[in-house]
């Protein structure tokens, strides 16, 4: 899976925010400017096309897997509480799906 950083990013962008803590307060603030408006025009063109690469799963993965893999991928960036909430939902909705399995 490719982030969307990484899709709208280059070295480019990457070096000018390199640079922001050695400019002085009023460029830092407009270099800011400039790199996130570049950043929001990749992002607009990145959606513009049909067949961008932001997709996690593929035609052939099972759709309801999904809700699982986007908390997994969420919780990387958790405080601890909320690590414990996404576990918490991740074994709830494991364990329903495991009942309506044994069930049906």
């Amino acid at each position: 899976m490719e982030s969307i950083d990484t899709l709208i990013q280059d070295r480019h962008l990457e070096m000018i925010k390199a640079a922001l803590p050695y400019l002085d307060n009023s460029r830092q603030k407009t270099m800011a400017m400039i790199v996130k408006f570049m950043e929001l025009q990749r992002t607009m063109a990145l959606f513009e096309n049909p067949s961008n690469n932001l997709r996690m799963c593929s035609e052939e993965e099972n759709i309801e897997d999904a809700p699982l893999q986007m908390l997994t991928a969420i919780r990387e960036y958790c405080t601890d509480k909320e690590k414990d909430m996404i576990d918490n939902m991740v074994t709830f909705v494991q364990m329903f799906s495991t009942y309506g399995t044994l069930f049906t």
